[in-house]
């Protein structure tokens, strides 16, 4: 039966989401993360690839493979391919997360489906109203700017993609929760385990 209580976890850029999702994934949720789905398809062999390529050419493949980071540095100085892209990825990772939610639903002792999805109220074709719950998970953007480079980022990307994304307030006024994430790892799973407990005794 599908009576898996349905999470979305979401939030500012390098907040620590994943974190967060993994030591949910640790505690005995069932997550996936929109990011990773799409990384799944990202090659020429796949319908979705073929529209990639459609839109920028052969130059963001090496070889069948789609190169992310080339396709971040050109939709950072071209916002309308950003848009196409999103209108492209957007819809199929919606159809994902709930075919992973009707796979996770036939597991037996699974009672938490979490999904991350960073640009969840950001998509014009949004998924946000289908969870249970939705988590932010925020940092202040200093600290959120010195894991981004610290992960390999530019500065010029992540000012690039913060930009497009919604103020971190404008996101925690409409989650159910907040986890506030400035400290140090430790503090987070303190946080973070708090929260699961809570959540496993939502009502779907």
């Amino acid at each position: 039966m599908l009576n898996l209580k349905r999470v979305a976890v979401t939030g500012s850029l390098s907040s620590g989401k994943s974190t967060v999702c993994q030591l949910f994934e640790q505690w005995g949720a069932y997550v996936v993360n929109a990011d990773r789905l799409l990384h799944r398809v990202f090659s020429a062999q796949t319908s979705l690839g073929r529209r990639i390529y459609s839109l920028f050419g052969s130059k963001v493949f090496d070889g069948s493979f789609i190169n992310r980071a080339r396709i971040a540095e050109i939709v950072a100085s071209e916002p309308k391919l950003l848009t196409e892209l999103e209108e492209i990825c957007h819809p199929y990772v919606n159809r994902e997360i709930q075919r992973h939610y009707r796979k996770a639903s036939r597991e037996e002792n699974r009672r938490l489906f979490v999904a991350e999805v960073p640009l969840l109220f950001e998509s014009r074709f949004p998924l946000w109203q289908w969870f249970d719950a939705i988590v932010v998970v925020v940092a202040d953007v200093t600290k959120a700017k010195e894991r981004y480079l610290q992960a390999g980022g530019t500065g010029e990307q992540f000012d690039f993609r913060e930009a497009r994304q919604m103020p971190p307030p404008m996101k925690t006024q409409q989650a159910d929760y907040t986890l506030i994430n400035n400290g140090s790892l430790e503090e987070l799973i303190y946080s973070a385990k708090s929260l699961f407990d809570r959540l496993n005794t939502l009502t779907p």
